[in-house]
């Protein structure tokens, strides 16, 4: 819509460019034939006044109206955005415009109303908007040739179109008429366009609010279910250390109570049933535990070494009761990310409680071997295996653990046959931002 009422603005300045050329050429060329028929004494006798110099009119004025498009290019390109010297601008084209409705006898005043358009275009300033549209619209009243000649000696146009035969007349008054009214129909197309296009602005500004609004409304509820995402994950992440953490504890305390039930034996009931009231109440805070929400600490590896972290880790396992845990290591130990070191600990810890605690198992073997770029972890015991693997909680946690990391994770296990844990861990440079 924009770049029609551009074009219509642009035709405008055409045809008020050709109806100034047709004037002055008109008067300009009446002159010349009133001089070539001898009959400058007849028509001066019957003109009131003394005409313009006949080559001067239409130079002067179809040069300025040249200069007048020129203005207006600098308008819409050089100038377009620097208000102020579009407003000089405009001020000197009324100053043109006026030396060209003198040069023409006041006998044509169309063009300041496409000053008028132009202003409605180009100008952004309501106030110098208004202003500059007063000015126009009285230029365009006061420059009349009834008006003027009150007080101005001038020759009008039609004393000029008189000149010539009724026939000749007739063509020359057509061409004129039909040119204006050509100008005030494009002024009105022009305006009429203008306002739509205003309109059509607005109402794309109103839907593009609209859409704004409810894009930050599902921006807001995004936010919302991103916060509670958040919130969602950090739960999970207490509940995998909780699980983690005092599930391998209590379920080392539950297994050293069996084997202190094993050792009093019937000779000494008392002690023994009190040592089954402590490994019930132990195997009670086992279930709770795994609905507790308080952070627990996570970091056990900060202060010392894989490997360090998983001897201490057995040796406890292996000071508790019966279960014997063993741990191999091939290859030249790689250095892991803190990340990396985490995962590590947790599978085995995980692992290996589970073995103790679902699988019964008496020996469990860790092996860990050291590739280039590569870790390879396998845990297997001698436990009673089982038919069917159920991902429970804590398989589903190595298994998520080891995917972000991008290593994979398979578990293997049959009736009697024990249940074996095989990881895969890329090993990550130093040299990567984790």
């Amino acid at each position: 819509m924009k770049n029609r009422v551009k074009r219509i603005y642009k035709a405008l300045y055409w045809l008020n460019f050709v109806i100034i050329t047709f004037i002055s050429l008109t008067i300009c060329m009446t002159i010349y034939k009133i001089c070539d028929d001898y009959q400058a004494r007849d028509f001066l006798e019957m003109a009131r006044y003394l005409p313009h110099i006949a080559w001067k009119v239409p130079t002067v004025s179809i040069a300025l109206c040249i200069v007048l498009g020129f203005s207006n290019y600098l308008k819409s390109t050089v100038f377009a955005g620097l208000q102020s010297r579009v407003v000089v601008l405009y001020v000197f084209d009324i100053l043109l415009l006026s030396i060209i409705t003198y040069t023409l006898n006041f006998g044509y005043k169309g063009f300041f109303l496409y000053l008028c358009a132009g202003v409605f275009l180009q100008v952004q300033s309501m106030s110098v908007r208004l202003a500059l549209i007063a000015v126009s619209l009285g230029c365009f009243t006061f420059f009349d040739y009834d008006l003027l000649t009150v007080r101005v000696n001038m020759l009008p146009f039609q004393e000029y179109i008189n000149y010539y035969s009724p026939a000749r007349q007739f063509y020359l008054y057509g061409m004129k008429s039909l040119l204006e009214s050509l100008n005030l129909i494009l002024v009105m197309i022009f305006f009429y366009m203008f306002i739509n296009s205003k309109i059509r602005e607005n109402k794309e500004f109103i839907d593009l609010n609209n859409r704004l609004k409810m894009n930050i409304n599902e921006l807001n509820l995004a936010n919302e279910k991103l916060e509670e995402a958040g919130r969602m994950k950090e739960r999970n992440r207490l509940a995998h250390e909780i699980h983690d953490i005092l599930g391998h504890s209590l379920t080392c305390i539950s297994t050293g109570l069996e084997a202190c039930m094993e050792v009093a034996g019937q000779n000494n009931p008392g002690l023994t049933s009190h040592i089954n009231k402590i490994k019930k109440v132990s195997d009670k805070g086992l279930l709770d535990i795994r609905r507790s929400v308080r952070e627990l600490k996570s970091d056990v590896i900060d202060e010392a070494s894989l490997i360090k972290s998983l001897e201490e880790l057995i040796e406890g396992i292996n000071s508790l009761g019966k279960q014997v845990v063993s741990l191999s290591i091939k290859g030249d130990i790689q250095t892991l990310q803190h990340d990396e070191e985490l995962t590590v600990y947790r599978l085995i810890q995980e692992s290996t409680t589970n073995s103790i605690r679902h699988g019964e198992a008496l020996h469990i073997r860790i092996r860990m071997v050291f590739s280039k770029g590569e870790l390879m972890i396998r845990i297997s015991d001698d436990g009673k295996g089982c038919t069917s693997i159920a991902k429970n909680f804590g398989i589903s946690h190595m298994e998520e653990q080891i995917r972000i990391l991008g290593g994979s994770i398979r578990f293997e296990s049959e009736p009697g046959a024990g249940f074996v844990t095989i990881a895969q861990l890329p090993i990550r440079s130093e040299s990567l931002n984790d």
